[in-house]
């Protein structure tokens, strides 16, 4: 199968980022491209699902299967290919930016960005969505395009990892299931400890990993999710303020008065206040 579409540049020019040209090949061991430095000036993204094939970087030769992927900056020299016996299943996509993105930053300081990426974190359908649009374009599809193209970036950003990266795919889906049971039971009497065993980590490695995967501490996830809660609370219910802070596992009332001003600038009353149902 060989489906692609080039899509016409969009009548907005402010798109964080937006595809120009995109398919899917399976089944195609014709698939080949080399193309020499400068020649594309778009940002060129493959994602294999099933199957084999290969890229040259810097003279070495680096097989690619299911779960592999590459990202060339604009103007990089590229080559690359599908194996002839076991043709690759590959998305793919060229695009342009609008504005700097943190994946993307990291592959402009590069030739090449090679990684595992998670086939199943829902990437196929984003693809398949996209193509979908492309093929049957019309104006009012640009924004849709242009966030579809966003969210796979995201969705790599969370999933992948460089080839030769230090954390595994699995480590972060360990991380980010635990990540969810705190978000779920937030109002549970958690330490570092008992979020650690979750993970099956120790308290340090779970600190580290959690920080690197997350971006936060684990007790300032736990404290964002509870504050999240407690503004959900107080602006569609008429609990006290007392009741909230015991629903979402802040020990006194006390406490939570003082750690929500901190983070939202006023008091729990004030909030329920400003934003609460009956003002809206």
């Amino acid at each position: 199968m060989n489906k692609q579409c080039y899509l016409p540049k969009p009548a907005y020019t402010k798109y964080v980022c937006y595809p120009e040209f995109l398919g899917h090949y399976s089944n195609f061991p014709q698939h080949a491209e080399r193309r020499s430095e400068g020649l594309l000036n778009s940002y060129n993204l493959h994602l294999i699902f099933a199957g084999e094939g290969y890229v040259f970087h810097e003279g070495e030769r680096i097989p690619m299967g299911r779960g592999k992927g590459f990202l060339f900056p604009r103007g990089a020299y590229q080559q690359y290919g599908s194996a002839l016996s076991q043709p690759w299943d590959v998305r793919w996509v060229h695009f342009g930016t609008g504005l700097p993105l943190p994946l993307l930053e990291m592959v402009d300081q590069s030739r090449g960005y090679f990684f595992t990426f998670d086939p199943d974190a829902g990437l196929e359908s984003l693809f398949e969505e996209m193509y979908r649009l492309g093929m049957s374009y019309e104006t009012r599809c640009e924004p849709r395009l242009s966030a579809l193209l966003y969210e796979i970036l995201i969705t790599l950003l969370q999933n992948s990892e460089p080839q030769d990266g230090a954390v595994s795919l699995e480590v972060r889906h360990s991380i980010r299931n635990a990540a969810n049971i705190i978000h779920r039971e937030c109002a549970g009497a958690w330490t570092l400890e008992s979020m650690a065993r979750l993970s099956g980590y120790s308290s340090y490695h779970f600190l580290r990993l959690f920080r690197l995967i997350m971006g936060k501490t684990p007790n300032r996830f736990l404290t964002d999710c509870r504050l999240a809660r407690a503004k959900l609370l107080l602006v569609s219910t008429g609990f006290s303020v007392a009741e909230i802070a015991h629903q979402t596992g802040f020990a006194q009332s006390s406490y939570f008065i003082k750690v929500f001003r901190q983070f939202e600038g006023m008091p729990p009353n004030q909030y329920r206040r400003a934003f609460g149902t009956a003002t809206n």
